[in-house]
């Protein structure tokens, strides 16, 4: 007997959707939410957009104006992280005309100031997310985490827009309500951040802003790679490669010993920059070569090779064929010798 397969969870609730179609609108409202969370769930953020969309609308009959602003709310940032703007802001004129609850209404700031900085309008988001955080009143229990996420975005607008005193400022301060919430990771990333802004104008500040984050035991390998990735950077916007490769290589170490591939790549692309800055081809070409062997061990040798080859591919683009060519002899000699144990891709 053949079994026909299971449907999709959103298969199901586009089913009960249409079920719910001669009903009241409150009682259709919510089969629309639940198809917009499987939808979610499964990926098709377009077809979560349109359910939310239509529910808002459902809410506003049926008097509902807080759940109708929450629909509204939830469709804008969908249409926004699917790419479709004019969608996104079309509901934020829906929710402009709307009576909605005060503290619904305040909560569409964000969204106004995220599809300003996806427009490219970083200087308008820097100002939106500004007037987002002078709405909220802190009169909530959680309002210094939500005032931290809000300082963090708009610290990205201020990078957009190359306002990098500004930006670390409100990362600094992120990183204090961070701590305090404690929530030491996010904490630590958004101080993190602050001396990687800092570098593009005061490089030897940044460079004690880093060592005071840094100055205590990393939690983890996750954490000691961000440091390190963090400090190689600053040395990058110092103009010392040098520092900069030995610290990518401490984040090559933390990655590793996370068995973290993904981490372990983005470290070795950093490294690899850094020796192209010091004219060091070999020892380029040599990251690379050493990181197909290792992400080899920790996914596979064919994956490491699919994964690596693309990164070697475009080494050998921007070294041209002879450097290239000379590049891996080099690695390759070194490779054969006693005790270097590596094998060439």
């Amino acid at each position: 007997m053949t079994t026909m397969p299971e449907p999709s969870a959103t298969a199901a609730a586009r089913q009960q959707v249409a079920e719910m179609r001669g009903s009241g609108p409150a009682e259709l409202a919510e089969s629309l939410e639940q198809l917009a969370m499987a939808a979610m769930d499964e990926g098709d953020v377009g077809a979560a957009a349109a359910a939310l969309e239509e529910a808002a609308g459902l809410w506003d009959r049926a008097r509902e104006p807080e759940r109708q602003g929450f629909c509204l709310l939830l469709a804008a940032t969908a249409q926004r992280l699917r790419g479709d703007l004019g969608a996104a802001r079309h509901d934020l004129e829906r929710a402009a005309a709307a009576d909605l609850p005060e503290a619904v209404r305040r909560a569409f700031g964000t969204e106004r100031a995220e599809q300003a900085l996806a427009a490219g309008d970083a200087q308008g988001a820097y100002e939106a997310f500004g007037a987002a955080l002078d709405a909220l009143d802190g009169a909530g229990p959680d309002d210094a985490l939500v005032r931290a996420r809000v300082l963090q975005r708009r610290a990205a607008a201020a990078l957009a827009a190359q306002r990098w005193y500004d930006a670390a400022g409100d990362l600094m301060d992120a990183e204090e309500l961070l701590f305090a919430h404690g929530a030491h990771d996010e904490a630590e990333a958004a101080a993190l951040g602050a001396a990687l802004a800092v570098a593009h104008v005061a490089p030897d500040t940044a460079e004690r802003v880093w060592a005071a984050a840094t100055a205590a035991a990393p939690r983890d390998a996750t954490a000691a790679v961000r440091r390190a990735l963090a400090g190689g950077r600053i040395a990058l916007l110092a103009d010392d490669p040098a520092r900069a490769l030995r610290r990518f290589d401490a984040a090559r170490g933390a990655a590793l010993d996370g068995a973290d591939p993904i981490a372990y790549l983005a470290a070795v692309q950093e490294a690899v920059g850094a020796a192209e800055l010091l004219g060091d081809d070999a020892t380029a070409y040599a990251r690379l070569a050493t990181a197909c062997a290792t992400v080899g061990d920790l996914l596979g040798r064919e994956l490491g090779r699919r994964l690596v080859r693309p990164l070697l591919d475009a080494l050998r683009e921007r070294l041209g064929p002879r450097r290239f060519t000379a590049a891996r002899a080099a690695y390759e000699e070194r490779a054969d010798r006693p005790g270097t144990g590596a094998t060439p891709p």
